[in-house]
């Protein structure tokens, strides 16, 4: 075979490696833009839509369930301090005593001194991560509400930013690309967070310069397209395993069950069952905390660190 055939047939089969890439190249665009419309629209709608319905009854009942835990816990420590504290200063049994010193032990003067302060400093620390934790779910539905309810009073209309975002996948997005740069990285990159943002000019902006920018490293031998052409079948076969894992998971899942009004309305008065519960749980074991802060005449806060700097 002559050299003129050998170019010949290379120029052949990088047409048809031409062909396969463009193909895949739309096959992952494609998929590429589900997955993040899945995360950035639709899931975020059915997580929107689920706080909407439920979000308040559940971070109530966290947070009645948490301050449960707290006033038990504090109970329980007031109790061991009380008990060494006793121990410590009557080292007789009350048989023993004369009936006056008994009298006398009884008094506000002679019950155990518990620092209030240190014990209410101690609960804060024990349970600062799940404190953390209510209020980053607290703060997750009130953003999500806030967003609905702003959205409602734009009325946007999402179909430019949606075709706008398609474009900068297909022409920049770094999977598509054979070496992507670090400047058409943050290309990309910024379009997708115009794209999250919802931010309809940012992403015009950056499309912009993404239309005024030519991609550096193109496929030029034999082996650069099917670098780019391997390369494109293994992001498609990953893409398809993100978008499983989004469809067959939360928030993805609650989608059906959102819509079946009688679910919802059952689901939901069984959380208002629970809320009320815990909230009758909540007074009452605040009734006991109460009740013995009384008892061992903690109904303030005694500061020791204070009383001893004055002795």
């Amino acid at each position: 075979m002559t050299e003129a055939q050998n170019n010949a047939k290379n120029e052949e089969y990088i047409d048809s490696l031409k062909d396969e890439i463009s193909y895949l190249r739309e096959i992952l665009a494609s998929k590429l833009f589900e997955e993040d419309n899945l995360i950035n629209f639709t899931c975020r709608e059915i997580e929107t839509d689920y706080s909407l319905k439920f979000g308040v009854y559940k971070y109530k009942i966290k947070d009645y369930k948490l301050k449960i835990k707290k006033t038990k816990r504090t109970i329980e420590m007031i109790k061991k301090m009380v008990n060494q504290q006793s121990s410590n200063q009557f080292n007789k049994e009350l048989s023993d005593l004369e009936e006056n010193q008994i009298k006398i032990n009884k008094t506000k003067i002679n019950k155990p001194k518990i620092n209030m302060s240190e014990i209410e400093s101690h609960i804060e620390n024990e349970f600062k991560e799940e404190d953390l934790e209510l209020q980053t779910e607290t703060a997750k539905v009130n953003i999500l509400i806030e967003e609905h309810k702003n959205n409602l009073s734009k009325k946007q209309d999402f179909k430019q930013l949606h075709s706008i975002y398609k474009e900068c996948i297909r022409k920049i997005h770094p999977d598509l690309l054979l070496e992507p740069t670090d400047y058409e990285e943050n290309l990309f990159y910024s379009s997708k967070e115009a794209y999250e943002d919802r931010d309809l000019e940012e992403l015009k902006s950056t499309q912009n310069l993404i239309n005024r920018h030519e991609i550096e490293n193109q496929p030029k031998t034999v082996e650069d397209f099917e670098r780019l052409r391997n390369k494109l079948e293994i992001n498609i076969e990953l893409e398809d395993k993100e978008i499983s894992s989004i469809v067959n998971s939360k928030p993805y899942t609650q989608q059906k069950f959102l819509l079946d009004t009688k679910k919802v309305n059952n689901y939901r008065e069984g959380l208002v069952t629970s809320l009320l519960e815990v909230e009758k749980e909540y007074i009452k074991i605040n009734k006991d905390l109460t009740e013995l802060k009384k008892e061992n005449n903690l109904s303030y806060r005694l500061d020791l660190t204070k009383n001893n700097s004055n002795e």
